[in-house]
């Protein structure tokens, strides 16, 4: 783990509603107050020769579009000057609140360090630039085991190192202002796209939106989650104290995902409480400060599966032959796909990689297309209860960690994993039609809990909570109520056969993409009909350099979005990858080709 502190970077905080004018670039404006009309700006005025560009949100998906800007224009030889002013309300620009540094070390990354690479590999100037677990090895003072599943916290601080090397490169070409001020609306002016705090308005000639998952829901007053409230899980060192939830009381959780794991760990290992590891097994020694017992529920109580450990995971070198053959196949498949296309083309590709991946890996033959379509059916038809969940948890442990064969979980979540580059050049952009897109969403949220399930370790942890009571699953398919009791409401945990008074309940399920796009500033976009919806994906709708795509009338210029709120229109946007996708390139090119035509420089 790291031990050196790293400090916030120097952001304005202002208790006062005047404005702040240290921050603002010429033509900003101090925000209208809700009875007056905010003021119309002139995308030609105060600004003069400065190209004006807009960042609002700051997360990974922000620093890598940083990152492709700052070197293509080092790459330019004449551009006009240039301001550049950066929204993010978090204190760690590049890390944002998904990656906080300060965060807990026990929450931990469900993606391999080896995977972890701010920079892309296109050119010399790159081998310069530390991966993470070069930079971890370097910077850290730790020696960090490419496999290893670190904590999010060593993952912030390392992006937040990245977008501090990002913008020291962009303040040699432009004027670079960070505001930690959230965008509450956009709106599109002649030339200008006007952007909306709580405090200011801003005219850009372009402007950019990487908001991801925004920022994390308050949580409800002390008073108010003593009763019937949803307390959200993050940040978890402010909303699941002990102040909040008390030790000793029973909590639901609400979500059976990766944050529930999160919550989970934060009421135990959060504190003081110690999990220890004997071999395979993990046991856990309580505080005496935990709660009394810990009851998730979801509606269909199917678990995430365990992510292998690729360093206890002994995987045949045929297997990457296994894996290019599949992607071949699914490049080879013709866009826009069908209904017809999905269910006799691209969904046997992946069955029988993960056939071939499953005999390869066991010397068998047994293993089909369809005898994996089979089992991916049943899993989906089913609604565990609290021994079938704990099972398919226990398997899948014994299978990561090398303590059981290989089955077929792990081979359709390994086929998924590997196939997964060739899935998002197939399907992104309007690669698949609207038809098949139900059928395709219920077949990629199966496999968010297949393939893209927690590090081994922790499924562990959580089987030795259940083994020591603190988790009890008994509810796990189950549902929680309201119900009025004198002048207060009770909370009731309730299955097939039993209903339980809980004192507390916590939100362990995050915004979906589709809600994200409700968020202030997509929300001003869709009402004035700047972007919108992709037929069938329901999220919004772009090309390959992050341009909204519209069907009726003209397309806008000079925006654009990347990230959360596209996921559908772009897969997998929740990856730290920078293999994935390359919009964040493709946008910086094109913004820089707007740059040398600008007007100014003529």
């Amino acid at each position: 783990m790291i031990d050196t502190e790293i400090e916030p970077s120097r952001h304005d905080d202002v208790e006062t509603n005047t404005p702040d004018t240290r921050f603002a670039t010429p033509n900003a404006q101090p925000a209208a107050s809700e009875s007056e009309p905010p003021p119309q700006l002139a995308a030609s005025s105060p600004l003069g020769r400065e190209y004006r560009i807009g960042i609002v949100g700051c997360g990974p998906r922000g620093l890598y579009c940083l990152q492709s800007l700052a070197d293509e224009l080092q790459n330019c030889e004449s551009l006009p000057p240039l301001a550049i002013v950066i929204f993010e309300p978090s204190d760690f620009p590049g890390a944002g609140n998904v990656y906080d540094p300060r965060q807990p070390r026990f929450l931990k990354m469900n993606f391999a360090a080896k995977h972890i690479d701010a920079w892309p590999r296109y050119d010399e100037r790159c081998r310069r630039r530390l991966n993470l677990v070069d930079w971890l090895n370097h910077d850290g003072g730790c020696n960090t085991d490419p496999n290893s599943f670190v904590s999010r916290a060593a993952v912030g601080q390392y992006l937040h190192h990245c977008y501090q090397h990002v913008t020291k490169q962009l303040e040699q070409i432009a004027n670079v202002s960070v505001l930690q001020e959230e965008v509450t609306s956009i709106g599109q002016l002649t030339e200008a796209w006007q952007v909306r705090t709580d405090r200011t308005l801003f005219n850009f000639d372009e402007l950019l939106l990487t908001v991801g998952h925004g920022r994390w829901p308050e949580p409800p007053e002390k008073c108010v989650c003593e009763t019937s409230a949803f307390i959200p899980t993050f940040p978890v060192s402010e909303n699941l104290t002990q102040e909040r939830i008390p030790s000793k009381c029973d909590v639901a959780i609400r979500g059976f995902g990766l944050t529930w794991i999160d919550a989970t760990l934060a009421l135990t290992e959060g504190r003081e409480g110690e999990f220890h590891q004997s071999g395979q097994d993990w046991t856990y020694h309580p505080s005496g400060h935990e709660p009394a017992c810990v009851y998730p529920f979801s509606r269909t109580g199917r678990p995430m599966l365990a992510k292998p450990d690729e360093s206890l995971f002994n995987q045949p070198a045929e297997l990457d032959d296994i894996w290019a053959s599949g992607r071949e196949a699914i490049e080879a498949i013709a866009r826009p796909i069908t209904a017809q296309t999905l269910s006799y083309e691209l969904w046997p590709i992946i069955t029988d990689t993960a056939a071939s991946a499953i005999n390869c890996s066991t010397d068998s033959s047994a293993t089909t297309s369809e005898t994996v379509q089979a089992w991916f059916k049943n899993w989906c038809d089913a609604t565990m209860d609290a021994d079938e969940s704990l099972r398919a948890m226990k398997r899948s442990y014994n299978v990561a960690t090398g303590h059981a064969k290989p089955d077929i979980a792990w081979a359709l979540g390994a086929a998924w994993r590997n196939l997964y580059p060739a899935l998002v050049q197939s399907v992104s952009y309007g690669g698949l039609a609207s038809d098949p897109w139900p059928k395709f969403r219920n077949i990629a949220s199966e496999m968010e809990r297949i393939a893209f399930g927690p590090p081994a370790e922790n499924v562990g942890k959580m089987l030795a909570l259940i083994e020591q009571g603190i988790v009890n699953l008994q509810f796990i398919s189950g549902s929680i109520e309201q119900k009025p009791s004198g002048s207060e409401e009770l909370l009731f945990l309730k299955n097939a056969v039993k209903t339980h008074t809980v004192d507390r309940c916590i939100d362990a399920v995050l915004r979906s993409p589709k809600e994200c796009t409700t968020l202030g500033p997509f929300q001003s976009l869709v009402d004035e009909k700047a972007v919108e919806h992709l037929p069938g994906a329901e999220t919004l709708h772009i090309d390959n350099q992050g341009r909204p795509v519209k069907r009726i009338g003209n397309t806008p210029d000079g925006i654009a979005i990347i990230g959360r709120a596209t996921e559908g229109c772009v897969l997998g946007n929740d990856t730290l990858s920078r293999t994935l996708h390359d919009h964040p390139q493709r946008w910086a090119a094109f913004v820089v080709k707007r740059i040398q035509n600008a007007e100014i420089l003529k």
